[in-house]
């Protein structure tokens, strides 16, 4: 059964990069969302997934919203990507996605009051962030 589960990732993982593109082909960079390195140093650079792929699957596990900000840390001794996607229908969504792995260990929409703080936090980092990047590439 363990097998059959690995096979199955490996394959979904192997898809990940074409889920990714765009209807050109070509992969969408995150110019402006950065990832905080919340990690020892020497654990965070063994990750195997990227940031543009963790981005990548935890906009697909939430409504293809757009990513305000992210984390690298150690949860329950693994090396996660705590990714934050602001959702069209104004709503944050807590993406974890194992960076060793690519899967998503847990994805929490968050709702009502909650949601609208959040929402409204987030998209102040996000605004933020495409300020700075377009600032640093004009």
């Amino acid at each position: 059964m363990k097998s059959l589960f690995f096979g199955a990732a490996l394959v979904v993982a192997a898809g990940l990069p074409v889920a990714a593109q765009t209807v050109t082909g070509q992969v969408q960079p995150s110019t402006a969302a950065r990832v905080k390195v919340k990690a020892d140093p020497s654990l965070a650079a063994s990750a195997r997934v990227s940031a543009d792929s963790a981005f990548a699957i935890a906009r697909a596990h939430a409504d293809w919203g757009e990513v305000s900000s992210a984390k690298l840390e150690t949860k329950n001794n693994r090396l996660v990507y705590q990714v934050q996607v602001l959702n069209k229908s104004k709503r944050e969504t807590t993406v974890t996605v194992d960076a060793m792995t690519g899967a998503v260990i847990e994805a929490e929409q968050h709702g009502g009051l909650k949601s609208t703080v959040l929402h409204h936090k987030e998209n102040k980092k996000l605004l933020n962030a495409k300020r700075d990047s377009a600032a640093r590439n004009p």
